[in-house]
C-alpha cells in the first residue's frame, strides 16, 4: 500500500511536464510504469496462488485469507485503472513530443498546450487512482487487522477499601 502511494509521489507535477528531451517525463512515466506493472503483476499472482490454495486445502482456507484476497483484489481494480491512465499519458507524451519536433505552423501553439492540458488529466488520474487503492489498502489491513486482535481481558477491578484511619481520635476506645 505504501509502495503504491510512493508510486504516485513520484509522478511528475504539472509543473514538470515538457516536452523536452531531457525533462524526465519519458523516463518519469516509464519508471512508474515498470513500477506498477510490477505491483499489479504480485496482486494477480498472489489473487491466483491463493485460489490455488484455497481448491487445494480447503479446510486451511480462513475468513482472514479470504477477506484478504479480496482486499488485493479491490485493489487491482484501481492500480489497473492508474497503469491505463499511465497508457494513455505515454500517448499523450509521444504526441507532444512529435508536436514539439514539428514545424510550428497555424494553432501549434494550442495544439501543444491541449496536449501538455490532456496529459496533466491522465497523470492526475493515475495519482488520484493510486492514492485510493492505497488507502484501500490501508483501511482494509486496518480492518483485518482488527478482527484478528484478541479482546484484551477485562481490567481488574479492585475494590475500594475502607479507609481506616490511622490517627488516635478516629478511633474507639
Amino acid at each position: 500500500m505504501n509502495e503504491l502511494a510512493g508510486i504516485a509521489d513520484r509522478l511528475p507535477l504539472t509543473t514538470q511536464l515538457s516536452p523536452e528531451p531531457r525533462s524526465g517525463t519519458g523516463e518519469d512515466l516509464e519508471d512508474a510504469i515498470r513500477d506498477l506493472t510490477r505491483h499489479f503483476t504480485y496482486l494477480a499472482y498472489t489473487i491466483a496462488t491463493r485460489d490455488r490454495q484455497a481448491h487445494r486445502y480447503p479446510s486451511q482456507y480462513t475468513p482472514q485469507l479470504r477477506e484478504g484476497t479480496a482486499a488485493l483484489a479491490r485493489a487491482a481494480t484501481r492500480t489497473g485503472r492508474a497503469l491505463a491512465a499511465l497508457g494513455e499519458a505515454v500517448t499523450a507524451t509521444g504526441h507532444l513530443h512529435h508536436l514539439t519536433h514539428n514545424r510550428p505552423g497555424p494553432g501549434h501553439a494550442e495544439d501543444l498546450q491541449h496536449t501538455r492540458t490532456v496529459l496533466d488529466g491522465h497523470i492526475t488520474q493515475a495519482r488520484a487512482q493510486l492514492f485510493a487503492a492505497a488507502r484501500q489498502l490501508r483501511a482494509d489491513a486496518h480492518r483485518l487487522l482488527a478482527a484478528q486482535t484478541p479482546v484484551a481481558p477485562a481490567a481488574l477491578t479492585t475494590l475500594p477499601v475502607a479507609a481506616v484511619s490511622s490517627s488516635p481520635r478516629g478511633r474507639s476506645r
